[in-house]
């Protein structure tokens, strides 16, 4: 059994605004370098063997301040892709916002559920072999699709992850996986 600690990354401009971030590439305002900072003890608790990261700027950062580790950057661990709907607030997306945060909707151009399952299910086995504990660095819609996938929390009974937040998972080597903690922000 390996302990996956799935770190949502730490808050960027955009956060504040509750601005859509998706694959676009924005690093960590000062709190969120403080925040992710003062999550760095929880972190250490685990003693993770290994750091895998999404390549986009604001998960490297956050695994840069959680750990001295070489990171392992996989693209798998990006973020969805919501097309039209990156750099948008909820107010001018209307009610399908509330469709989309439920796991109903996919944003027009935007990657659907089962391929975000997909491709994050992937990179949870892949991660799961590697000296563990392994401190995963990543987003909001991929720990939500990984826990869909593994632990059968959909986005429409879970609230979403803080910006930083550590949620663990047990994986065993047959797919199988144990939420752990959930949520925790320092």
């Amino acid at each position: 059994m390996t302990a996956l600690l799935l770190v949502r990354h730490g808050s960027t401009p955009w956060t504040a605004e509750r601005r859509l971030q998706g694959r676009t590439d924005i690093d960590l305002d000062e709190k969120g370098r403080a925040d992710a900072l003062a999550l760095r003890a929880a972190i250490d608790a685990w003693a993770p063997a290994t750091v895998v990261t999404s390549p986009l700027l604001r998960a490297r950062s956050t695994a840069a301040a959680l750990s001295d580790l070489e990171q392992v950057v996989d693209e798998r661990w990006a973020e969805a892709t919501l097309g039209e709907w990156e750099g948008r607030l909820p107010a001018e997306i209307g009610p399908d916002y509330a469709e989309w945060r439920a796991g109903r909707l996919v944003p027009p151009g935007g990657e659907p559920s089962p391929v975000l399952r997909a491709r994050v299910e992937g990179a949870v086995n892949d991660a799961a072999r590697r000296p563990g504990p392994v401190l995963v660095v990543t987003h909001g819609g991929t720990i939500r699709a990984v826990l869909a996938r593994y632990v059968g929390l959909t986005a429409d009974v879970i609230e979403p992850v803080a910006a930083p937040s550590l949620t663990a998972i047990d994986v065993q080597p047959e797919g199988a996986a144990r939420l752990v903690t959930f949520n925790v922000a320092r």
